[in-house]
């Protein structure tokens, strides 16, 4: 079997259903702008058996059927996946998919976030009469299938993990790691994507699932505000870890009221550590409060949450 996959700038949702499908070859189809194909390029160094292939111009769509067509050759065990690339991409795909009567899927990227959020595939088939009907056995629930090194690989060319910080921050750092380890999958602190020296850092970077959380971590004063918000946008913009990681300021002093709106129109979660003490392990409080906050936007494990 092969999985004809449209790729755009972001890649999660082509390399999750890969994984999930494990097909015998990948086709990875990518257009001529510079964020499909380094996307693209990414994805070939994490699946196995992949294939790069152009069609160039990803808004022609009788051109983009016809390379399409081309690149499947006279294969007929395809799937085809609609999620990435461009909208005139995913209609020459379908197109050709009922031409040739091939399944197409379909990663699921919206929905509720937190405890209830899941990663959901759906795969559908054309009927003899060319009626389009979803597998009674789906939607299906993806199951873990990345590390934060994928996921990382998957949007950056290379990066390190420098631990902790050295000054007063890493000891809240480091404080708050220890509470989330029991509640993650994974961690890494101290992440900076290759090219940038010092100029963009991860706090820590945390895995639930398939879902990805990115925290920066401030113990206060003015940079727990405006410029707070920004560093944190600016290293969980799509350039870097795409549209998919969730953004959480943690500090330890109260945000200013009027920094609040911003922080939720960018999507970032606000979790205030009010009790805590330099050198001191979170409080219960302060454990109860950064629990909740993650919990909002990604699903970790709910004991004691």
């Amino acid at each position: 079997m092969m999985v004809l996959c449209l790729v755009g700038e972001q890649p999660i949702p082509n390399l999750l259903p890969v994984r999930f499908l494990k097909p015998q070859e990948t086709l990875l189809v990518h257009t001529n702008l510079q964020a499909s194909q380094q996307s693209a390029r990414r994805l070939a160094g994490l699946i196995e058996n992949a294939r790069l292939f152009s069609i160039g111009d990803g808004y022609r769509i009788p051109g983009i059927v016809e390379k399409l067509r081309q690149a499947v050759g006279k294969q007929d065990e395809v799937v085809i996946n609609l999620t990435g690339g461009t909208k005139p991409m995913a209609l020459a795909a379908f197109e050709l998919a009922r031409q040739r009567r091939f399944p197409v899927v379909y990663y699921q990227t919206e929905g509720p976030r937190g405890r209830d959020q899941k990663s959901l595939i759906y795969l559908y088939r054309f009927t003899d009469e060319g009626e389009l009907c979803l597998e009674s056995e789906y939607p299906q629930s993806v199951p873990p299938l990345i590390t934060l090194d994928d996921y990382l690989k998957a949007h950056l060319d290379n990066y390190q993990v420098k631990g902790p910080s050295q000054d007063s921050g890493g000891e809240l750092e480091r404080a708050i790691a220890r509470v989330l380890g029991e509640y993650v999958d994974e961690s890494l602190q101290g992440v900076v994507p290759g090219g940038v020296k010092d100029q963009a850092e991860i706090d820590l970077l945390i895995r639930c699932g398939n879902h990805v959380g990115v925290l920066e971590i401030k113990t206060g004063g003015s940079g727990s505000g405006k410029k707070a918000v920004d560093q944190l946008t600016t290293i969980a913009a799509r350039e870097y870890l795409g549209t998919y990681a969730a953004r959480f300021l943690v500090t330890q002093t109260s945000m200013e009221d009027r920094y609040k709106p911003l922080a939720q129109a960018l999507r970032v979660t606000v979790i205030e550590l009010r009790e805590y003490r330099p050198g001191r392990d979170l409080s219960q409080n302060d454990k109860v409060r950064l629990l909740q906050g993650i919990a909002q936007s990604i699903p970790i494990r709910q004991e004691g949450v």
